[in-house]
């Protein structure tokens, strides 16, 4: 499983071992790591470099650990690039234009290859989300709405690199999608847009129409930077909660 570390090497070949045995499938999601006294002894290092090469991993989310209980390997590790990325994008003093454009390219991929692998229950789903939207009266309730219907199609795209970046990026620009969604809501003409909007991406998407997937979100996108621009939200910097 393990092979002893050359005498001199840093705690990121700790992490290359690990990483490695998630790769060939010896950790799984939810395995148990050896404890850091064992593991120290596979690979011939101090106790510390390990506990420094697990802490990293805990950074990038790639293991988690329970209070008296060991480390683990995290269970949804399509996930784990969220925080890292996230505290990237904060520390390059990104604004909430530049992560909506950032989105904006993902999400319209990520309709495009949802509409490829879209099933009858992936459809559904979305269907069901659509339902959900128009009963919700909460604007709290719309907004988490909202975010579970881009994010179900990310997770349909198959990509966990996209649905990375783009659970990132949408951290980024959540609130002030929050403000436009609340802004739109005294706006009925809007409001429906949106509505139609969202409409016509899950029929794409579920008619396995790529192409049409794609151009309905690129006109959905398009929309939601129009009203950051018209908020003057453009350069409101990107703001991302660390303990999060």
């Amino acid at each position: 499983m393990f092979e002893p570390i050359i005498q001199g090497k840093s705690f990121d070949d700790v992490v290359n071992q690990i990483v490695k045995n998630i790769q060939n499938g010896t950790f799984r999601p939810g395995d148990a790591l050896p404890t850091e006294r064992r593991l120290a002894e596979m690979l011939g290092v101090s106790r510390p470099v390990v506990r420094e090469g697990l802490k990293s991993l805990k950074l990038l989310g790639v293991v988690t650990t329970v209070h008296g209980g060991g480390n683990y390997i995290a269970d949804h590790l399509d996930t784990c690039l969220i925080r890292p990325l996230s505290i990237l994008f904060a520390l390059n003093n990104s604004n909430v234009l530049q992560s909506q454009q950032l989105r904006a390219a993902l999400e319209c991929q990520a309709a495009a290859l949802a509409a490829h692998n879209c099933t009858a229950l992936n459809a559904a789903s979305l269907r069901l989300i659509l339902e959900q939207l128009d009963a919700a009266s909460d604007e709290q309730e719309l907004n988490q709405l909202d975010r579970t219907l881009h994010l179900t199609i990310a997770k349909i795209a198959a990509n966990p690199l996209i649905y990375s970046m783009l659970s990132a990026s949408g951290l980024l620009t959540d609130t002030i999608i929050a403000k436009i969604r609340t802004g739109i809501q005294n706006e009925p003409d809007s409001f429906r847009e949106i509505d139609s909007q969202h409409r016509a991406i899950v029929e794409a998407v579920a008619s396995h129409d790529a192409e049409g997937a794609e151009q309905a979100m690129r006109i959905h996108m398009a929309s939601v930077e129009q009203y950051i621009r018209r908020l003057h939200l453009d350069s409101v910097p990107s703001e991302f909660d660390l303990e999060q």
